[in-house]
Order: structure tokens, then sequence, then C-alpha cells
């Protein structure tokens, strides 16, 4: 078959995605891996076969001696481009919390707010002092705080100057970023749906200015946090194809899905916002013979990954769920890391 004018030898059952890289064609993928049924449901892989017209999922379609490829055409990127926006339509979810672009140092507020609700002090005082205290009464991260209209913004810049008492700034150095060209944003949501994701939904009880700080009004004061950016957002398959792509968030005006949150007794997280239903979780749980493991729930704009039904993620083995995190693409799902002695063909 010819591929972007290249001869390329076919063997048999071989996919055009397979006789793509073959040629040295990487084509960008998100529901796809290597050694599992592939199902052509993102449509991220799409080629133009060039004597038809047709565009096909190439890591779904069989590879024919006949066919003329073209993986760059105008028609196929356009495609891979409204699959991506698509997807992003109903995409309810920060790549960075507001409050981390907008701080002078870059602190991951989110990050230590959970730090703090995980009552590891010394963690949060660690990660506070990385990075250097550097606010007056601007606060810059409050004012773009999402929970500043409901209740007040999150006593950031207090908890940050109460942590990193004593820090030598030309000591810790700030923090660095890595942002892509591609970032999404929470929109859509309700002032209730926004509420929802916060553990304390109470109005701000300490000052920027505030000093003496409790543990207790910290605990508070981290329950405030929506935790509204991703947990790997350096680590997104998604991310990655949409700035590629230049795809853009508003193209479609998608009704915002539901958030839902949960976290098993081991650290494995599913944030539902920010599943794009690849079905690479279930896939590969499949193949390794597991008989707990998620599993889709209804049809078309019902659909959802979750454990199996009257099962929770903490009926699933740690093997299991430190697996499916791994092969995740976006930052659903997070946290869990297998057992030093699991086997993973073994999981039952």
């Amino acid at each position: 078959m010819t591929i972007d004018g290249q001869q390329v030898e076919l063997k048999e059952g071989m996919t055009v995605y397979e006789a793509a890289r073959q040629a040295g064609i990487n084509l960008p993928v998100l529901c796809h891996r290597d050694g599992l049924t592939p199902t052509g449901g993102c449509g991220i892989c799409t080629v133009e076969e060039v004597t038809s017209g047709r565009l096909l999922r190439a890591c779904a379609t069989r590879a024919e001696a006949s066919m003329v490829i073209a993986t760059g055409s105008e028609a196929a990127v356009a495609f891979r481009r409204t699959a991506l926006e698509l997807l992003l339509s109903n995409h309810p979810a920060d790549c960075e919390a507001p409050c981390q672009l907008a701080c002078p140092s870059g602190l991951p507020a989110q990050e230590l707010m959970e730090q703090i609700l995980a009552g590891n002090w010394e963690g949060a005082r660690v990660l506070a002092r990385h990075y250097p205290f550097a606010c007056a009464s601007a606060a810059p991260c409050e004012k773009a705080c999402r929970r500043k209209p409901l209740g007040g913004a999150v006593a950031i810049c207090a908890l940050h100057r109460w942590l990193a008492e004593g820090a030598d700034p030309q000591e810790e150095g700030k923090g660095k970023r890595t942002l892509p060209r591609f970032r999404s944003r929470m929109r859509g949501l309700t002032e209730e749906a926004l509420l929802a994701l916060c553990a304390e939904k109470g109005e701000r009880r300490l000052a920027a200015e505030a000093t003496g700080v409790t543990r207790e009004a910290a605990l508070y004061e981290a329950a405030r946090c929506m935790r509204c950016g991703c947990r790997k957002p350096d680590d997104c398959r998604l991310r990655e194809l949409c700035a590629s792509a230049d795809a853009k968030q508003e193209s479609f005006a998608g009704e915002p899905r539901p958030i839902l949150r949960q976290r098993s007794r081991n650290g494995f997280r599913f944030d539902s916002s920010r599943c794009v239903l690849c079905g690479l979780c279930v896939r590969t749980a499949q193949k390794a013979g597991a008989s707990l493991a998620p599993a889709f729930h209804g049809r078309g704009f019902e659909a959802q990954i979750g454990p199996p039904h009257g099962r929770t993620w903490d009926d699933i083995p740690e093997a299991v769920l430190a697996m499916v995190a791994a092969v995740c693409p976006t930052g659903a799902m997070t946290g869990a890391a297998a057992p030093s002695n699991s086997s993973l063909v073994q999981v039952t």
C-alpha cells in the first residue's frame, strides 16, 4: 500500500496504523494502545484514503494493498481537530488551577490544600517553603480563586505565609512551570455544582493578612478548596493532542458532564470530569484477566466509567487500580501504586 507517498510492505492482519508506524509515520492516538483490541472510538487517528475520499480510523482499519493513504490531508486533520473539540465540549476541568497560574511563585495551592487535609503538616511546610511567599496585600492567587464569589476565596496567602515562615527564598528557589499552549477551563457549571466540589461549603474565616493561624483554621480553609486543577497536567495525552491540533474548547457548546470524584483507601482517585470514555482502563483490565475492574455504565450521553455494579473502588485489587491509572491518558485516574509483590496476570 501507499502511505504519504511511501510504499509499505504489508503483513497479514496489519492495520493502517501499524503500516504507518512501520513507515516511520506516527499517527496521533488517544483510545489506542498496543496489545489491546482497537475500537477506533475517539477518531483521533483518522486518515484519508485518497482514491475513494473515505476517512478511516487507522487503528481499527485493516490495511489493504490497494489503499493510498494520506495521513495529513486537510480533511483528515480537520476531522481529528473536530473530534478533539467534541471531547472538550463537555470537559468541565481546568488543566491548572487559576490560583496557581496567578501566583508569582507558582505555588501549587491545590496540592498544598491536599497536604493540609491529609494532616501531612511537614509535607505542607516543605511544599510551601519551596515556593517563596512573595505577596503583600494584592494576593493575585485569591483574586483568581474560583471560590471567591462563593463565600470568599480560599485563604491561600494566609496559609502559605504561615507554613513558609522562616524559609530563605534564596535557598528554596522558585517553582518551575511547564505550560503547553492548550489549557482547558472549568466552565458552564452552576454555583450549586461548584460548591459540591468543596468538602466545606462555608464562608471564608481567615483574612489574607491573618497571623497566628491554627491547624483547625487551616483544615477549615483547605476544605473550602474546590480542587479545580488536574492532578497530572503535564502528563495528559488529551492536552498534548489539543495543543498540537490547535483545538478550541469553545468550538462546541456541550452540556458539562457531571463531576464525580471518588477515591479508594490506597490513594486511587477517579475524576469523572476528566474521563474521555476511551475505554483503555476497561480493555487493559480485561486483557490481564481481572474479574473486578472498571466497567462501562449507561449509553450515549449517559455513559460513564465506574466500579462494577454493587461494588466500590475499594473492592478492586490495588494491582488493578495501579494498572488502569497507569494507562489512563488524562487525569481521570491517578494516585494508585501497585504493591511490590503483585502480579497483574494473576489478578482475580
